[in-house]
C-alpha cells in the first residue's frame, strides 16, 4: 500500500511513527550485530553474521514501507466530517431491518490487531464499504447468503 495516500486515523498514524522509531533505534544494534559477527571470521559459515543480515533486510525493508505510507498519508483527525468511507474511517450501520447497529474501523492488514471492530479494506465488508456514503445500502456475500447494510454514520 505504500505511495498510494491512504488515510489514517490519528491514533494509527501515531502508532505507526512510533513503530518506525522504535525500528530506528534497533537499526545500530544490528549494524553492531553485524560488525561484531564480520569480526569473527570467516563468513560463509557464520550463522551470526547471516542471522543479523537477514533481521537488517526485514528491518530496512519494514522503515522503507512505513516511511513511505506515513509520507503520503492523510491523518484523519477525531471528529473530521467524511463523505466517504475510506481507510481509517469508523462506520456505524445497521443489518437489514434490525435495530442492532454495529460499528467498524477500516484499517489496512497490518493494522488489524491493533484496532477493536477492524475491518480490512479487503475483506469482504471492508470492501463493500469503502467509497460509500451515509445513507448508502450495501450487500455482503455472507456464509449463509446476502446480508444487506444500510451506512448510518461515517466518523
Amino acid at each position: 500500500m505504500a505511495g498510494i495516500g491512504q488515510t489514517l486515523t490519528r491514533n494509527s498514524f501515531e502508532r505507526l511513527s512510533g513503530e518506525l522509531n522504535e525500528l530506528k533505534k534497533q537499526r545500530a544494534e544490528v549494524s553492531d550485530e553485524i560488525r561484531e559477527a564480520r569480526e569473527q571470521g570467516d563468513l560463509r559459515e557464520n550463522f551470526a553474521y547471516h542471522d543479523a543480515k537477514n533481521r537488517q533486510g526485514i528491518l530496512e525493508a519494514r522503515i522503507a514501507l512505513l516511511e513511505s505510507r506515513l509520507d503520503d498519508a492523510t491523518v484523519l483527525e477525531e471528529g473530521a466530517a467524511l463523505e466517504q468511507v475510506a481507510i481509517g474511517t469508523t462506520v456505524t450501520v445497521r443489518r437489514g431491518n434490525e435495530d442492532r447497529e454495529r460499528t467498524y474501523v477500516i484499517v489496512t492488514e497490518d493494522e488489524l490487531d491493533q484496532v477493536d471492530n477492524g475491518a480490512t479494506a479487503d475483506s469482504p465488508i471492508g470492501s463493500a464499504l469503502m467509497g460509500k456514503r451515509t445513507g448508502d445500502n450495501i450487500e455482503v456475500q455472507g456464509p449463509n447468503g446476502p446480508i444487506n447494510f444500510e451506512i448510518l454514520k461515517i466518523g
